[in-house]
């Protein structure tokens, strides 16, 4: 019986999809590692990007915290990408208001280098 188990497990196993997170598209770009501003600026806008999805699928106030918690777990790479573009264009953009948010120049170079590796 555990044979099977162990079996039906390694079958299984691989057709599992890993979703990836804020946090891995944070670790995948050490230029992040000594930013604490930038990285907190990439979760906010992952966060109210995800909850503005959460709240245009239908979540009301009941729900909304756990409808973000859920699709930040599902796609928060893909948030963590818009967040980044978002920084790169509205904070650090020609005109852009880094100050806000604030960034330094030092800060500003490593979102747009980010951002600019994104395909």
């Amino acid at each position: 019986m555990k044979t099977k188990l162990i079996c039906l497990i390694l079958l299984i196993a691989p057709t599992l999809s890993y979703s990836k997170t804020v946090s891995d598209f944070i670790n995948e770009h050490p230029d992040l590692a000594n930013q604490p501003v930038v990285k907190s600026a990439i979760q906010q806008g992952a966060i109210g990007n995800a909850a503005m999805d959460a709240m245009s699928n239908g979540s009301g106030s009941e729900t909304l915290s756990s409808d973000t918690q859920n699709l930040l777990k599902e796609k928060g790479y893909e948030y963590a990408i818009t967040a980044i573009r978002d920084l790169s264009v509205s904070a650090c953009g020609e005109g852009g208001m880094a100050d806000v948010y604030g960034f330094k120049e030092k800060d500003c170079q490593i979102i747009q280098k980010i951002d600019s590796e994104i395909e």
